[in-house]
């Protein structure tokens, strides 16, 4: 490390300070790296500061544990070194979000009782500039029906389609073909089937899934779990601003009424005699878009909160909007997942109040640190 040089994080890769540890997010290369708290406060305070002044302000008692921070950084890449007559011209990475339309993605559920126009209600789809379609069957609709709904996606301005089906053995071979007959098409998945199988497709572009352990269900949503974390800049600059799952998202399920989430109850009229424009322009449809994960209780304090999408179908406390997702398995305060040694679930860190939402106890998450991880230092 040379005295008179500032070291910087590059650009795109952003810390996230959570209540343990934090990480460094790499918007770039779609990776994160976990680093110590106190790394945070040395990264702020050397922003635009040489390498000298950081080092006196920490201490020079510190100075080797500081160049052992930076020699990790520098080895992974995230770090670059420039003249303080440089630190004007490297910007910080904007954080704004925006999106030009009213909805971004959508779910379109069907199955043998559904009596509204499939068809009709993807060009309204269209008609608002959604970019991300999804159409979930939960019964055989057949595979020429399916490849009538994916010629007319085909004609308009989605940009990509997924398909999700239950597993029938009389339609295993018909999958793959679709993907020839629409490039839109970046993912088909089966659910149920008799075995665990992932076929990339167009050079790993898209992809086939048969599910073994995994049914397609109406609420299935939720789950949070390190395989649908996103580590990129679009996800995490809108989870600084909006919620990630609920953002923008318009659904209509089998029977053709319009949701927000096709898992949580509340309806804004249906497609046959509702606009998609009426109905998101409702009182209350809009109003989970801005509960971004900085404000939920818990999701505020772990160092994932802007790769993790965010459930409000399922939370821990119906009456309290702010709740945490009940099905997160994931205890920031220990940094460990269920099932894995020495885990308790959040409650045993604090305290739920329908007032202030979770407290946690500071003290008592001490404790479990020093006691959880001292005893994996002595395994």
């Amino acid at each position: 490390m040379q005295d008179d040089k500032i070291y910087r994080l590059f650009s795109p890769c952003i810390a996230v300070r959570g209540w343990r540890r934090s990480l460094i997010a790499d918007l770039n290369r779609h990776q994160s790296f976990y680093i110590p708290n106190d790394l945070v406060k040395v990264l702020d305070y050397g922003y635009n500061r040489p390498w000298k002044d950081v080092v006196r302000h920490f201490g020079e008692e510190n100075r080797e544990a500081l160049e052992s921070y930076y020699d990790y950084l520098n080895r992974n890449e995230l770090i670059f070194e420039l003249d303080c007559h440089e630190r004007g011209l490297f910007p910080k990475f904007s954080l704004d979000w925006d999106f030009p339309s009213l909805c971004s993605n959508a779910i379109l559920d069907w199955n043998e009782n559904s009596a509204y126009n499939m068809v009709a209600a993807i060009q309204r789809l269209s008609e608002i500039n959604c970019c991300h379609l999804q159409l979930r069957f939960f019964s055989d609709i057949g595979i020429e029906k399916v490849k009538e709904l994916l010629s007319v996606c085909q004609e308009l301005d989605f940009n990509t389609i997924q398909l999700a089906f239950r597993f029938d053995a009389s339609a295993e071979q018909d999958y793959e073909p679709l993907f020839d007959m629409c490039w839109k098409l970046a993912k088909v998945e089966v659910f149920s089937a008799p075995y665990d199988r992932i076929v990339p497709k167009m050079g790993n572009l898209c992809l086939l899934a048969f599910y073994h352990s995994k049914s397609l269900e109406v609420k299935q949503c939720g789950c949070v779990s390190k395989d649908y974390f996103v580590t990129e800049t679009n996800h995490f600059t809108e989870a600084q601003h909006h919620n990630t799952c609920l953002n923008r998202k318009i659904c209509i399920d089998a029977n053709g009424d319009i949701r927000n989430c096709p898992a949580m109850k509340k309806t804004y009229g249906n497609i046959r005699d509702t606009t998609l424009k009426e109905a998101i322009e409702k009182p209350g449809f809009k109003e989970c878009w801005t509960i971004s994960k900085d404000q939920i209780d818990v999701c505020k304090d772990c160092e994932f909160r802007y790769m993790c999408t965010d459930c409000r179908a399922f939370i821990k406390d119906p009456a309290n909007p702010y709740s945490q997702p009940a099905k997160c398995t994931y205890n920031p305060y220990i940094c460990l997942w269920e099932g894995q040694d020495g885990y308790v679930p959040v409650e045993e860190c604090g305290t739920y109040n329908r007032e202030t939402g979770f407290v946690p106890d500071k003290e008592k998450i001490a404790e479990l640190n020093r006691r959880v991880w001292e005893e994996a230092a002595n395994d």
